[in-house]
């Protein structure tokens, strides 16, 4: 199968504008006011309550499923709640201009991060 000049063209031209796209989309790394910025993504079907940690001071933020928060501050976390009642929290550093995904942890049972989006 041979591809035409013009096809080619048309395949070059599309492909080019998916990367400008993406190059485009890529999250702040500070806000108006210079402070570093992260963006979270809650990638499941359900609302959570995540917190940030910002100026030595957990500020809680709700996020409702499938949307996503622009957070200033140098660590996330996120609680789960067992069925025993023991309260499971995950810490994460986080770095200005990063994308993370809050996810549900199927094999543990629990909220988590993911930094890969």
């Amino acid at each position: 199968m041979r591809i035409h000049r013009p096809a080619k063209l048309v395949l070059f031209c599309a492909l080019a504008t998916l990367v400008l796209r993406i190059h485009a989309q890529q999250p702040p790394k500070s806000d108006r006011a210079g402070n570093p910025v992260s963006i979270v993504y809650n990638d499941t079907t359900t609302s959570a309550t995540i917190e940030f940690k910002t100026n030595n001071d957990w500020q809680q933020l709700k996020l409702d499923a499938g949307k996503d928060a622009t957070v200033a501050g140098d660590r996330i976390r996120v609680a789960t709640t067992r069925e025993d009642k023991a309260v499971i929290t995950v810490d994460l550093p986080i770095q200005a201009g990063k994308k993370y995904q809050l996810i549900w942890n199927t094999q543990a049972n629990i909220w988590d991060f993911s930094s890969s989006l």
